[in-house]
This record gives C-alpha cells, structure tokens and sequence, in this order.
C-alpha cells in the first residue's frame, strides 16, 4: 500500500474550482484500496472535516491588495511547513497544486529532508504568468532571479502534471524533463444540469429567456489576467447589439473596472449579475446561449480556463478569446463545439459577435457535453492520475 499526503488550500465543491477539482482527487484517492491518503488543507467552517485529514487556520485574503495577498500566501506556506514537517513520513508520496505560491519553496526544501516522492499539479507557471498581471516585467533583475528559482523548484518534482498542451511545452521548457503529463481539468458533467433557456431563472429575471435574442455570458473568475476588457471594448463596436445581450456573472480584480465600463457602454443588453456560490453553478451556466471564455494576450501555457469544461458540462457552445495556439482553443476547434479569436483584435471580435448573432440557429455545431463525456470527463482525468501514482516506487 502506498502512504500518498494531499495537500492543498481547497479541498472541497463548496469552496472554488480548485476546490473542486481537488475534491474529486481526494474522494478518488479515497477509494483506492491500495492507497492510504492522508488530507493536509486549510481549514474551513463551510466543508465536511474528513477524519484522515489535518487541517490549518488561515482568514481569506483580501485578493484587491498584492500586499495583503502577499502575506497572507506567506503565513500560509509557513502553517503548511509545520504541519508537514510534523505529518509527512519519510518515502512517501506527496501531491500538490501550485498554490498558494511559497508552498512550492516550502516542498522544494522538505523533500530533501522527508525524501518524499512529489507529484505536482500545475494550474500555475511562476513567475512567467506574474508578466501579463503586470507585476513584473521580465527584463527586470527580481524576475530573474525568481524564474531560476522557480525552474529549479519545478524541476524537483519526480512527476509533473499539467492541464494542456501549450503549458507541456512551456514547463518543458522549464525543466528539460520528460516527467510531464497532459491532464485537463477534470468535470463531473452529472454535476452540472442542463435547463432550457426559456426556464432558467437568471434569465426570466431579466426578461432575456425568450430565443429571439442570443444571450452570450462570462462566468466565473473576473480577474485581470481573464481578458475581459477586450469584450466589452468589441461590444462597443458590435453593429447587431441590439440582437445581443451580454452578462457577467463572477467576482474578482477586475469587477470594478467591469462595472464602470458597463455604466459607459450605457446598454440595457450589457449587465453585472453579481456572483454566484457554488451551489448555484448548474443556474448560472445555463443563463445563455453561448459562453464566453477568455484568456489575455500573452498567457500562451500559463492556464487553461477551467470555465470550459463546466460550461460544456452545460452543453453551451464556447466562444473562447484567446491565443489560437491554446489548450481550449485547440479543443474548440477540433470538436466543432464553437468559434475562436484573437485577444488582441477587438475589431475581428466585434464581427465575429455580429456573425454569432445573425447565423446561431443556422450553424450545425457538436455538443460540447457529449464532447466533454467522451474525451475530458472526471473518469479519464482520474485514471491517467492513479497510473502516474501505480508507477512511482
């Protein structure tokens, strides 16, 4: 039997989305009976307490502030450093995300201490995605010398996982290693109901369930880093917004300025629902015809937006605003499940927006949840995952 440690911030649906795809690690692991899991997380009122689990105190951190973030991330590593040194038995195998960022320095060093075997999961590329956030830049000496020490931490990891193709290529890069495994996010679809547009609460809310106009929706993390400005500046530009209508659904940076743009595109057809719990997801997906999915310029292999797959699990069609070269945008392409743009072009946006709006009903599209069954479901992702567990010795 092998002794396998999760640790991690999330571990639980109710939390986020990495809350979520840990979970279903966790209940998988649980399962296995050649596997002896033990649960390492930051604790939460909100969640079940497992009883082969420890946990950690740490308040949420106010995500408006770099500094506050900044600290919280670095108290936080350092009740993670305690709690393994005092947990984690020596030959064991540990498996991680790649947050909250100081984690990484804290294995790097106990792995030479416990000579445990790591599994990293990567949703994160430090320090390379810190350069589209704008927090530094990479000529600069701090950036440097960060990305060594970020390519040695990453290259420490016995196996590594990561969630598309063009992050593969980047931590390749990273590392020079062959450890490096493709497996994208995983999705429960029965997770996620599916409802006719003319029922969806949201939608009969805001008088939007009828099918004469099409309902186009951004769902989930409204940060810096997701591209969403270049939306709202296509939508300026739109010729048919009268035949549109846009909703933002999520919280995060950038709901301010999200706000404020709104208010200056002064459109009854442009509106900020607000967030929604996780509970809540299968009626927030649904409240469109068509979801919205982006990636800012410059984030080629920093991320995969986990948005994708719950929106198919919603058999939503997916217009995905990002790199051509990306992991969901290759996969739109492939399976006919949608349309692809460019972050940089608002213009070519605001036309493809046009084009949505006057042939929807006549495009002869896949469903992108009989896709997401087939090819991306929480099945193939778990075993791909318990075979790179089987194999370390």
């Amino acid at each position: 039997m092998k002794k396998v440690y999760l640790i991690t911030e999330y571990y639980h649906q109710n939390q986020n989305t990495t809350g979520y795809l840990l979970g279903k690690l966790y209940e998988t692991f649980n399962e296995q009976s050649d596997i002896d899991l033990t649960l390492i997380a930051k604790k939460d009122l909100n969640c079940p307490e497992y009883s082969n689990a420890h946990y950690i105190n740490a308040k949420e951190p106010d995500k408006r502030s770099l500094i506050k973030r900044f600290l919280y991330e670095l108290v936080i590593s350092i009740k993670f450093l305690i709690k393994t040194l005092r947990v984690v038995e020596k030959g064991s195998i540990v498996f991680t995300g790649t947050t909250p960022i100081f984690l990484l320095f804290v294995l790097y060093f106990v792995k030479k201490v416990l000579n445990f075997k790591w599994v990293l999961l990567v949703h994160d590329v430090f320090p390379e995605n810190l350069v589209p956030a704008k927090i530094l830049k990479e000529k600069n000496f701090l950036y440097k010398t960060a990305k060594w020490l970020f390519d040695k931490i990453y290259a420490s990891a016995d196996e590594v996982i990561v969630i598309g193709r063009d992050m593969k290529e980047l931590i390749f890069q990273k590392t020079n290693k062959e450890n490096i495994t493709i497996v994208q996010n995983w999705i429960d679809p029965s997770d996620v109901g599916i409802e006719i547009k003319q029922n969806n609460q949201i939608l009969k809310e805001l008088s939007w369930n009828k099918d004469d106009t099409t309902v186009f929706q951004f769902f989930g993390n409204i940060g810096r880093m997701q591209g969403v400005g270049i939306i709202l500046n296509a939508i300026k530009k739109m010729e048919n917004l009268h035949l549109a209508k846009f909703i933002f659904i999520g919280n995060g940076a950038y709901v301010s300025e999200l706000k404020d743009q709104i208010q200056a595109i002064g459109s009854e057809n442009v509106r900020y629902y607000g967030s929604l719990n996780q509970q809540e997801k299968t009626k927030g997906l649904n409240a469109c015809d068509i979801a919205l999915v982006t990636l800012a310029e410059g984030m080629l292999g920093l991320g995969v937006p986990s948005k994708s797959y719950f929106s198919m699990a919603a058999d939503k069609p997916i217009l995905a605003i990002m790199d051509q070269e990306s992991e969901v945008a290759d996969m739109v392409r492939t399976h006919k499940i949608g349309w692809v743009a460019s972050p940089d072009d608002e213009n070519k946006l605001a036309f493809i927006l046009d084009q949505i709006v006057l042939s929807r009903h006549q495009l002869e599209l896949n469903s992108s949840r009989a896709i997401l069954e087939q090819y991306y479901s929480e099945q193939v992702a778990m075993d791909k995952i318990l075979k790179i567990i089987a194999k370390i010795n």
